[in-house]
């Protein structure tokens, strides 16, 4: 009887069913496994990351400024803000989780005509505005220490944000990501193909508040990897009980 029963499963039509619910399974496993090989990239990267904040600083100038030759280093250079120039990065988050912008101000180096626009750091949304954003214009010459990134280039996918100028208007006064080739279309100076995330402040108060360096996380990896293997296991309890519930079938 029993054995009659287990031939039901070996049916051409169980065959078939556990051919699918296999490569369903199979998929789900490489999947996790696939986000765990993620993880650990991104720990790798976050380790070399905080391994180049160990380095001295670097003086930039317009000879070295190689965006791709210096990401993830730490640079300092010297020079004036262009604070008329200004613009700010929307959607960015402080450390603390709160939402608000960037501001992102071309600094010209000193003895020279060219700039390299500089991520000064958060500030509240509701300070995005030109008149507010004069508040944090700084006229005398400043060092600034801070990490060097390439230019961010927009994905090539109909579903990526653009930056456009609003109806009427040819500036942009906000921007999703540090396109510097775009914003020097709206820029006196001629800029460097990099930019600065600027170092927070020592006194680690005032605005903008640049982010912290130090502070990196695993990202969504391990979060997405359970997920994963728990459908995987679920898929395994599910079509258990549908084998079970085959096999007490009248």
């Amino acid at each position: 009887m029993m054995t009659r029963m287990t031939h039901r499963l070996l049916s051409p039509r169980w065959l078939l069913k556990h051919s699918f619910a296999l490569i369903i399974f199979m998929m789900l496993i490489t999947l996790g496994f696939w986000q765990l090989g993620r993880l650990e990239e991104r720990r790798a990267a976050n380790l070399a990351r905080l391994a180049a904040l160990e380095l001295p600083a670097l003086t930039l100038t317009t000879a070295n400024a190689d965006g791709h030759a210096l990401a993830g280093r730490k640079v300092r250079v010297q020079g004036t803000f262009i604070n008329a120039e200004s613009v700010v990065l929307r959607a960015r988050r402080s450390d603390s989780g709160v939402d608000g912008v960037h501001l992102l101000t071309p600094l010209r180096l000193r003895g020279t005509e060219a700039a390299v626009l500089v991520d000064r750091g958060w500030l509240p949304s509701h300070q995005q505005q030109p008149a507010m954003l004069a508040a944090y214009a700084v006229e005398r010459e400043v060092t600034i220490e801070g990490i060097a990134w390439p230019p961010e280039v927009r994905p090539n996918s109909p579903l990526a944000p653009r930056d456009l100028p609003l109806p009427g208007e040819s500036r942009i006064p906000a921007w999703v990501r540090v396109d510097v080739a775009g914003i020097q279309a709206q820029t006196s100076a001629p800029l460097l193909p990099l930019y600065i995330e600027a170092l927070p402040h020592p006194d680690g108060a005032t605005l903008p508040r640049p982010s912290d360096p130090h502070s990196l996380g695993d990202g969504p990896h391990l979060g997405y990897a359970l997920q994963w293997f728990s459908f995987a296991t679920m898929l395994v309890l599910v079509y258990a009980a549908l084998m079970r519930q085959e096999l007490t079938r009248t």
